[in-house]
């Protein structure tokens, strides 16, 4: 007879009979082989279902971003192509240009300058707006990445910087968050929205 100790936990009794005592309530949580990616509810409480959820607050706080920076990359670039034209209309306001800079020299100053701003508020926009569309179904977690990040060129103007660092910060803290990269591996595998929230405890 083997003087090896024995696992109380095992499966099997000594006698082949099945272990009432098998399920060790000490035992760290196994997870499933594939991470939980094709088993909707696999994780539960202990998954971080919080930081979950708050992909779809980002996603929509992402389009909300996107339509405040189209409205002003507009502004912008519609103020590069007036200002040339109207300070031309102005009598002696040319005066106070830089020496040696002619007025169709400050004129394309003007709109290489305003119109920049407002054409990279433009792409920030757009990057925000359809990366909060396909963010909200759990797609295209890189593209959401991207677009907080790239957001952040929009300090430029000071209309979206505020808003535009806050939700920077808050989307790459939940985008970044282990749980949160998994709901997006689940996305990209084919499931739905409801499916991967169900799967979380949403």
């Amino acid at each position: 007879m083997s003087d090896a100790p024995r696992d109380p936990f095992r499966q099997d009794s000594p006698f082949g009979e099945v272990n009432p005592f098998s399920d060790n309530p000490y035992a760290s949580p196994q997870m499933p082989a594939d991470g939980g990616a094709g088993v909707p509810g696999a994780y539960g409480a202990a998954a971080g279902r919080s930081m979950v959820s708050h992909v779809t607050i980002v996603a929509i706080l992402m389009i909300v971003q996107g339509a405040l920076e189209t409205v002003m990359g507009v502004l912008w670039v519609g103020m590069g192509v007036a200002m040339p034209f109207l300070i031309r209309m102005q009598p002696g306001a040319m005066k106070e240009a830089p020496p040696g800079l002619s007025p169709d020299a400050m004129g394309w100053l003007i709109l290489a300058m305003y119109g920049g701003m407002g054409l990279v508020t433009l792409v920030a926009a757009g990057l925000h707006i359809f990366a909060g569309i396909r963010n909200y179904q759990f797609r295209n977690r890189t593209l959401g990445l991207v677009a907080l990040a790239g957001g952040m060129a929009t300090v430029l103007s000071c209309y979206c910087a505020p808003t535009a660092v806050g939700l920077g910060v808050y989307g790459l803290i939940t985008y970044l968050n282990a749980p949160v990269a998994q709901a997006f591996a689940m996305g990209a595998a084919g499931h739905k929205r409801n499916e991967i929230l169900a799967a979380f405890g949403q």
